[in-house]
């Protein structure tokens, strides 16, 4: 017998999760021993305004693919040393330009000279993204849809937190603390969010209640957003089954850059005087102190920030800190290692509703309801270049969030804990065939006196692969298994506040398995016009407080342990248009079929009154998504637009076991408008900027609202204009969000916030 198997290849085939992320840690820490050394290429090039040929000052300059990178002195120059020979792809961006991509040979021991000149205002697709393919890629060519929000917009809106601003993204909108990306989340009341939110590529959903603390970065950190629309599980497993938010983070600058940004404003009285319930001047602030630098090989960037408000209504006060820590070392020109630290604190009222007879003041038993969050997030990546067709990637993270005296609740409360890591191969074996092979583990842990004592774990090995055929057609395949364990849990007595002494019931655990392919591509027909198409599943695990959460405040939430998984199959077909350097267009169908939606219900049956979580057997959701971008008059005018219009319909009738809740077919999901848009104007002359925002969301149905379906609704429908002074290093701003004192509500007796006036200072040097 072993004669009989000479000269056969050996195969092993891990029989269990944890014999896949052994021969995955085995493989990464093969690739990342040091290469043979062979002899290096330089370049030395210069960026400029392509317009005047001014030096541009600050422009990062990378080698897409791997950690080399480097960004302009005073006069524009920059300098890449100990490159290896070969083919390298070069980009350079900077705020406010439109990015440039070059692809240059170097010899062994040569030095390559190169001059790039960009042109102000940057694309719609001419943006490079990471997160919809885990590598660099232009958006124009991506196989689903993807779209960027740059740090310069949040700025220059003066907001105050990063999901104020999401809502400028093509198919985005918030509803309460919920991101929704083409009406996937709806409203889940706190709990479950199926946008994975990532933080450099770093999961950070909070491992008890799968939500996220949008406090834990602060704006000024970030240098762009990215936001991929449709299931991602093939790439990132669960919580991605609608859509990936990736946060990018500013890298430290070469030179010492110090950046303070402070903002102040007062809120107006509302419409109404009857609705007045303060003679106090309402009021609200924010400040953000930053500094970066690089010293040899290490840089390193921290900021610290405060945020306070009186609130524009009873128990909205809040005060919050957060600071953040990011450090880099590279040892050589092929290894990079990034650790970041991120905490937030947050002491803040609770406002759960209003009062039947006042929109801005809440029942008198809600009065001493507060919050206190305490949450960190920390990672440390490593990435190495092992030679020009191979780069590892490896990564480990924790994400903490300490939430305590829930509703004025006293007692012992202890952290949600999820540690995480990651371990990844990049190759490229020519230039039409590249792919990324990885493995991602999970583990959640959450205590709680509302939920009891509960873990879990996922290990998912995943692979994709992209093939460039000739130069038009580009296609991409993906494929991830998720090995998800809920653990057996114990008997545990908890005490709940206005509720028995109860017994958290014995869980027996629960084991599954999961396979989501994804398969799309994109063709070019010419340099300005592209289709794309992708199909894919996705799937979203329950987080544990979703199986386990009860308490009995302000109403009963009973626990369901036996909720079931989501998953979706969905289907997209897209065409993305560029008509010269004055107008980007696109427009996207999609499809998304649902089984085992969980929604929030409540059960009003004549003894009883609560709230659960139950799943809806088969939904659907489909729709259309137009976005454009143009820029007029030197790119004085310009004008962003969007507008998304979906069906998020019920497919089959199902009644809901033990309950008087009915799921009927035809039925609208909850929380949910049909239509969203988005146009924001802007006029540039001389120094100052003339701009406004306006969004619309349709008015929700009786049938699509859980509580009080008899109170008035109607659509929304806000205008914020803002007027930007900018000289130097100094930003000026002055702006008004609801012009038009409009009131309206997506979430039941929770009005939108009343006008309110702000000046903003943003000054970097």
């Amino acid at each position: 017998m072993m004669n009989a198997n000479v000269g056969r290849r050996a195969r092993f085939i891990p029989a269990t999760p944890t014999g896949w992320l052994f021969c995955l840690m085995l493989t990464f820490w093969a690739a990342i021993r040091p290469a043979a050394a062979q002899d290096d290429a330089t370049v030395l090039g210069v960026v400029k305004n392509a317009i005047d040929g001014q030096p541009l000052q600050g422009a990062n300059v990378e080698v897409i693919g791997t950690p080399f990178g480097s960004s302009t002195n005073s006069r524009g120059e920059f300098r890449l040393s100990r490159l290896p020979a070969g083919e390298i792809r070069l980009r350079v961006s900077f705020i406010g330009f439109a990015p440039d991509e070059r692809i240059l040979q170097v010899m062994a021991g040569d030095t390559a000279l190169v001059q790039f000149e960009l042109w102000p205002q940057p694309l719609l697709f001419d943006e490079v993204v990471v997160t919809a393919s885990r590598e660099p890629e232009k958006v124009q060519n991506a196989v689903v849809s993807v779209s960027t929000l740059p740090a310069e917009a949040a700025l220059r809106r003066s907001t105050l937190r990063l999901d104020a601003v999401l809502e400028t993204v093509p198919g985005v909108n918030v509803i309460g603390e919920n991101v929704n990306i083409r009406n996937s989340t709806g409203y889940t009341r706190g709990l479950g969010s199926r946008v994975l939110v990532l933080l450099d590529g770093v999961p950070v959903l909070i491992s008890d209640l799968g939500n996220m603390n949008w406090d834990i970065i602060p704006v000024t950190d970030i240098e762009r957003v990215e936001v991929v629309k449709g299931p991602a599980s093939a790439l990132y497993g669960s919580f991605a089954l609608g859509g990936v938010i990736n946060i990018i983070t500013r890298h430290p600058e070469k030179d010492a850059r110090m950046r303070v940004r402070f903002i102040a404003g007062v809120y107006d009285r509302p419409y109404y005087p009857q609705w007045r319930w303060t003679d106090r001047t309402l009021n609200f602030n924010r400040t953000d102190v930053s500094y970066s630098r690089k010293i040899g090989n290490w840089g390193f960037r921290v900021t610290l920030g405060r945020h306070e408000s009186t609130g524009d209504r009873e128990n909205r006060h809040f005060q919050r800190w957060n600071a953040t820590a990011k450090l880099i070392w590279t040892p050589d020109e092929r290894s990079e290692w990034v650790a970041f630290v991120s905490y937030a604190r947050d002491r803040r009222g609770e406002f759960v509703e209003s009062r039947f007879d006042h929109p801005y003041r809440v029942p008198p038993e809600q009065l001493p309801f507060r919050l206190r969050i305490d949450a960190w997030a920390v990672y440390m990546h490593y990435r190495r270049q092992i030679n020009p067709w191979l780069e590892a990637v490896g990564r480990v993270s924790y994400v903490r969030q300490l939430t305590g005296n829930q509703y004025n609740v006293p007692g012992d409360f202890k952290p949600a804990q999820g540690p995480g890591a990651n371990f990844q191969l990049n190759a490229r074996l020519d230039s039409s065939v590249t792919y990324s092979l990885g493995v991602e583990y999970h583990y959640d842990f959450a205590e709680q006196r509302h939920f009891g004592r509960h873990f879990s774990y996922t290990v998912s090995p995943y692979v994709q692969q992209k093939w460039q055929l000739g130069e038009r057609l580009r296609i991409t395949a993906g494929l991830r298994f998720d090995h998800y364990y809920l653990l057996p849990t114990a008997r545990v007595q908890t005490q709940f506040a206005n509720l028995d002494s109860v017994i958290n019931p014995l869980y027996m655990g629960k084991e599954e398995q999961h396979i989501n392919p994804q398969l799309g591509f994109s063709y070019q027909f010419s340099p300005a016009t592209v289709i794309h198409a992708a199909l894919g599943r996705g799937i979203r695990i329950p987080a544990l407080g979703e199986r386990f959460l009860q308490f009995k405040i302000p109403i009963e939430f009973r626990p369901n342990a036996k909720i079931r998984t989501e998953r979706s199959l969905s289907y997209e077909l897209g065409l993305r248009q560029r008509m010269g350097r004055w107008l980007n267009f696109q427009i996207t169908g999609f499809v998304s079929y649902y089984k085992d939606l969980i929604e929030p219900v409540y059960v009003a049956d004549v003894t009883q009154f609560y709230a659960t979580l139950v799943n809806i057997p088969e939904s659907r959701i489909a729709g259309v998504e137009l976005a454009s971008s143009w820029r007029l008059w030197r790119n004085r005018l310009q004008l962003e637009a969007n507008a998304t219009w979906t069906e998020p319909v019920i497919l089959r009738t199902a009644r809901i076991e033990n309950t008087s809740v009915v799921f009927r077919r035809g039925q609208l999901l909850s929380y949910r408008p049909r239509l969203i848009a988005f146009i924001s104007p802007s006029l540039q002359v001389g120094a100052f900027q003339f701009s406004a925002d306006y969004s619309y969301a349709s008015k929700l149905t009786r049938d699509q609202v859980q509580l009080y379906k008899d109170d008035p609704r109607v659509p929304k429908k806000q205008l914020d204009v803002r007027v930007t002074y900018t000289r130097g290093p100094l930003m000026l701003q002055f702006l008004v969000r609801n012009v038009l004192q409009y009131h309206y509500t997506q979430l039941e007796r929770n009005m939108n916030e009343v006008r309110n006036f702000s000046i903003g200072v943003l000054w970097q040097h």
